[in-house]
């Protein structure tokens, strides 16, 4: 394989594929167990945690991956264990572990994931689960974080730097209508040089090799997300709320619709 380093999201899915001389299958925010939050505050949902997994083997079939990376929040109670994840976190990876090799970066989500681990002494061969640092790590010469924590300088050195955390979506409003929906969407972005060496003074940064930072949205839809397109948003973590640009993000829907730069965007868009 070339040198090249390409990212191709899956048509209509929340999943990406990299590829060097590794082909990674990267998903974000799954947020197992979200449905017991939503039944305590009366909404009563059933578990969508086989249905999450079936996405996820389809895109491993689509995919065809070395690796799968799984970008944080990977379970969503917080900060205890809660009993729905020490029944359905282990399945999940267990099950996903059975085609690649998985590497979970820490989410703010993630506390005691290590206690969660399925046994994979079983006879069916299962893969290694890896459990990486909040700060991130570089796999085949990509960086890849959470993005709730401030990454590791070592990820300034890749091209790409892909995070989480902030389940990004776009505010679609009618002008002719009262209607609202919010799409989740892939934001593409480019790092405020200057805020990177404030906080980084061992990092050198211009624009032949800054890295690009790709945003992911959920792979769980139940999960909501920050409307980037909002006057009022908070963007969430130190990477996307301090060292980007959020003149220059770029937004583009699942079926690789391109909506646009953020910057440009409107508080109400016209669908």
């Amino acid at each position: 394989m070339s040198g090249t380093i390409t990212l191709k999201p899956i048509l209509n899915q929340a999943a990406l594929v990299v590829e060097h001389e590794h082909k990674t299958l990267v998903i974000a925010d799954l947020h197992l167990g979200i449905e017991a939050e939503f039944r305590q505050k009366g909404i009563n949902i059933g578990s969508q945690t086989e249905k999450l997994l079936e996405r996820a083997i389809t895109c491993v079939k689509v995919a065809e991956p070395d690796v799968i990376i799984l970008l944080g929040d990977v379970k969503h109670a917080v900060p205890q264990i809660s009993f729905v994840d020490r029944k359905e976190v282990p399945f999940f990876l267990a099950e996903l572990a059975v085609y690649a090799p998985i590497y979970v970066v820490k989410g703010n989500h993630d506390g005691y994931l290590n206690k969660l681990l399925p046994d994979l002494s079983e006879s069916v061969r299962k893969h290694e689960i890896v459990i990486k640092s909040a700060q991130g790590f570089l796999f085949d010469q990509v960086g890849y974080a959470h993005g709730h924590s401030w990454p590791s300088p070592e990820l300034f050195a890749a091209p790409y730097i892909l995070i989480g955390h902030n389940h990004p979506r776009i505010r679609l409003v009618s002008s002719n209508t009262p209607y609202r929906s919010m799409k989740p969407v892939w934001i593409r972005a480019h790092f405020d040089y200057d805020a990177v060496k404030r906080h980084y003074t061992e990092v050198m940064m211009n624009d032949r090799n800054a890295p690009r930072v790709i945003i992911m949205p959920a792979f769980n839809e139940l999960c909501g997300g920050v409307a980037f397109n909002a006057a009022n948003k908070e963007l969430l973590g130190p990477i996307a709320s301090k060292l980007l640009r959020l003149e220059s993000m770029e937004a583009y829907l699942l079926d690789g619709t391109y909506i646009g730069k953020v910057g440009d965007l409107e508080k109400k868009i016209a669908v």
